[in-house]
């Protein structure tokens, strides 16, 4: 029975219904129960309104996103994929995490991301659109948004040796349990390629050998420096972690920007007017896309958020796709607002997890909105053959998005 200290709600974010009607059904459920508990997956915590969400992911001395000893539990993903491997350095907490972030801040910083690989995004958007002004219509989830991530984040870390990115970066989502559409079936889908990511890792490990013998100016070189205290096999992980976390989510918020610039016209001819105004429409339909709808951590210590307990041990799920339309945070919450200040949304993570490749992802999405719009202004999204994925849990993504270039 429902009890004030553990309100139940109906809530599976692995069910097809998750992403229907989200605006309305989300913010009925901060307005009803803004901290609730479901029994979908083995039970969890559901933070749904900003405060309680942003809390949650911040506060890493009260809820961790680390597993269990034993792999059965914990993790940044509902439910627990035991043989999956760990993406580094999120999946740690305190110490350990920082170690490893540490030697990676300069070359994720915005003026290296700028310098030197803004130039890369662009160089793979204009040789795509090349191939695609002509063409009578393109998948743009696939051509255009996935191609261009995958390109140019094995350019920076310094993978070419790779035969085939593309390939590699799917198989990789099914390794480390992220495929968009395995919904509560991911720890099956890690088991079955666990033999292929061990050939990937020995790959990677061989071009790690490489640079440390004749380095390169790529990033896999700085992670190979001594200087960097890190060991081959954390840079084989950290090399493999990184071209993962920077593919699918970068090419999810692409295709959810050129659908709202499709339908609506008014803020597409304005960026068109005012391409500098492109970061800011960025940063705004990044908060209202949310393509990582939710993401969990463990609570470490029993906790009170109101009259709701919740004990160590429980698993808890930030809801981003729902504290980013928070109305209290983000007032006209659903509206692009160019000039909006003073919300930091959640899409990217807060705190210490704050998303390390968060200018990454922002150069490359602004990079990509300004090529396409000089390009092809008059694109056409063919909305009746559109189809997001049918799970929309882990990325709120599509897997066809048809679109008509017209100049």
């Amino acid at each position: 029975m429902p009890t004030p200290e553990r309100p139940q709600i109906d809530f599976d974010h692995h069910l097809s219904e998750f992403g229907q009607d989200a605006d309305e059904k989300f913010a009925r459920l901060r307005t009803t129960c803004p901290m609730g508990y479901t029994q979908a997956h083995g039970g969890y915590w559901v933070a749904s309104t900003y405060e309680n969400a942003r809390r949650v992911l911040s506060d890493t001395e009260s809820f961790t996103v680390e597993k269990s000893a034993d792999g059965l539990r914990g993790g940044k993903l509902i439910p627990t994929a035991p043989h999956a491997p760990a993406i580094l350095p999120g999946s740690l907490d305190g110490p350990a995490h920082d170690r490893l972030r540490a030697p990676l801040r300069a070359v994720f910083a915005k003026r290296n991301i700028e310098q030197n690989v803004a130039p890369i995004a662009r160089r793979v958007a204009e040789r795509l659109l090349d191939d695609l002004v002509g063409q009578d219509e393109f998948d743009f989830a696939h051509a255009y948004s996935f191609r261009l991530t995958v390109a140019t984040i094995f350019e920076f870390v310094g993978l070419d040796e790779v035969e085939d990115p593309e390939k590699f970066i799917l198989m990789l989502e099914d390794a480390f349990a992220i495929d968009p559409e395995a919904g509560g079936d991911r720890d099956a889908l890690a088991s079955s390629t666990s033999r292929q990511f061990a050939d990937a890792s020995e790959l990677v490990r061989g071009v790690v050998r490489r640079r440390t013998a004749e380095p390169r100016d790529d990033l896999l070189s700085r992670m190979v420096d001594p200087a960097s205290g890190l060991t081959e096999d954390e840079t084989v992980n950290l090399a493999l972690s990184m071209i993962l976390g920077g593919v699918r989510t970068t090419a999810a918020s692409m295709d959810n920007i050129l659908v709202h610039l499709d339908t609506h016209p008014d803020l597409r001819e304005r960026l068109i007017a005012e391409p500098g105004r492109i970061p800011d429409a960025v940063g705004e339909l990044t908060r209202l896309a949310a393509v990582t709808p939710l993401v969990a951590r463990t609570a470490v210590t029993d906790q009170d958020f109101g009259d709701v307990h919740i004990h160590a041990g429980d698993r808890v799920a930030a809801l981003i796709c729902s504290a980013n339309r928070d109305e209290d945070r983000f007032p006209a919450a659903t509206e692009v607002q160019l000039d909006r200040r003073g919300g930091l949304h959640l899409s990217f993570g807060v705190g210490t997890h704050y998303c390390l490749g968060i200018w990454l992802a922002h150069m490359e999405l602004r990079v990509a909105v300004e090529a396409l719009l000089a390009r092809m202004p008059g694109f056409a999204v063919v909305h009746e053959r559109v189809r997001r994925y049918a799970l929309v849990g882990v990325n709120n993504g599509f897997s066809a998005l048809p679109v008509r270039p017209r100049g």
